[in-house]
Formats: structure tokens, sequence, C-alpha cells
């Protein structure tokens, strides 16, 4: 079987209470164990080995462990299942008829999403794909981006969400709501998160929407 790569369409899952199975070994597949685990899905790993990483999990109950090879009834119920197996064709074709997504690592004609390279600082969230074509131009990227994009963002974030509700509930004008998030986002609040005047700037956040807030009273 022979499928193009037409990975273009982004997504962001949430998977919590997901069944994902994961299936086979290589370097990458502890990781996305790990990042299934962090993620709330609901893990099964099936394999007769698993890497110290997946060991660990499995004891501390964050997921089960299988210590056999794979079998077709393994998919049942899946959301999605992710395999590293020396030849994936049959899993992908079983995934494919349950409506299952499916990711072979490394191997993209049996995939039907891909994973893009990640960056995070929190809650923030910055994936980068080249549709499996150069996955060292992604990596690059992603480094660049860890250079630019530091921890000032995420804790920005995090005052970001806490005056959300707020500013949905008690300015009843969008044009306003929309004003103020750019008034606060275009600031020079991550600068001055950034040289540790975290605390300066979230008072002021707080006092420009309730100035906001008190327009409409």
């Amino acid at each position: 079987m022979h499928k193009s790569m037409n990975f273009r369409y982004p997504v962001f899952l949430d998977v919590s209470g997901k069944k994902c199975l994961v299936t086979g070994q290589g370097y990458e597949i502890a990781l996305k164990v790990s990042n299934l685990v962090n993620c709330s899905a609901d893990v099964t790993y099936v394999n007769p080995r698993a890497e110290p990483a997946i060991e660990a999990l499995a004891a501390a109950g964050l997921l089960r462990w299988e210590q056999r090879d794979f079998v077709p009834g393994d998919l049942d119920g899946c959301f999605m299942v992710i395999s590293d197996l020396e030849d994936n064709s049959e899993i992908f074709e079983l995934a494919e008829a349950k409506g299952i997504l499916c990711n072979c690592v490394d191997d993209p004609e049996h995939c039907r999403f891909s994973f893009g390279s990640l960056h995070r600082q929190g809650d923030l969230t910055i994936a980068i794909s080249t549709n499996g074509w150069a996955p060292a131009m992604a990596v690059r990227l992603k480094e660049r981006l860890q250079r630019e994009i530091g921890p000032e963002f995420g804790e920005f974030l995090k005052m970001l969400k806490a005056v959300r509700p707020a500013i949905t509930t008690r300015i009843p004008d969008f044009g306003a709501r929309r004003d103020l998030w750019y008034r606060i986002v275009d600031s020079d609040f991550l600068v001055r998160i950034r040289a540790g005047e975290s605390h300066a700037v979230e008072g002021e956040i707080g006092r420009m929407v309730q100035d906001e807030i008190e327009k409409f009273r």
C-alpha cells in the first residue's frame, strides 16, 4: 500500500480519559507514552519488554502494561493507537477499519496523523510540522522558539487565564472585551515579567480589568 503524506490539518486533541494503546518499542515510544499519561489518557502499553521509564509509570499505576505481543482485540474501544512494530501494516489496517486514529513511528505510509515538534511553556503549546518531509527542520525551528519564547510566556498566560472569567462575564460588550485583551497582550508585560516584575504586572492587569468592568456598572 502506498499513501502519500497529507498531515496538513492541525488539531490539538483532548485525550483525557480516552483509551489509547501503544505497542512496539523504539527510541520514541517512552516519550510518546509519557506524553499520553501527562495528558490524562487511559494508556495501555502492549509489548513483552518495556523501557525503564515505562516500567516506572506502570509501577506507579499510571498505565497498564501487558507483557505480551499485540493482538487485534487490543484495539477494542480505543480512541488512538501508536505503534512501533517491525511491520505496522496490520495494525494500521485494523485501526482504519475501526475508525481509530493511528500513528506508526517513522512509518508515514501507516499513519493517519503525525506528531509535531512541540515547544511548551505552561498552557502555551506551539506545534511545528513539515508534513513529514523534514523533521530536522522542525527540530531546528523548535530550538529557535525555545530561545525566543521562554517561561515568561507561560507565566503571562497563567495571569490571563486567571482574569478571563471576569472579562467574559462582567464586560458585556464584545468590542470592549476584544480591545481590553489586545491592550493587555500588546503591553510591555512580557518584558517586565522577564525582568522579575511578575507581582506588579499581575496587579496592573487586575486594575485594567476592574477599570473596564466599572464602565458597565
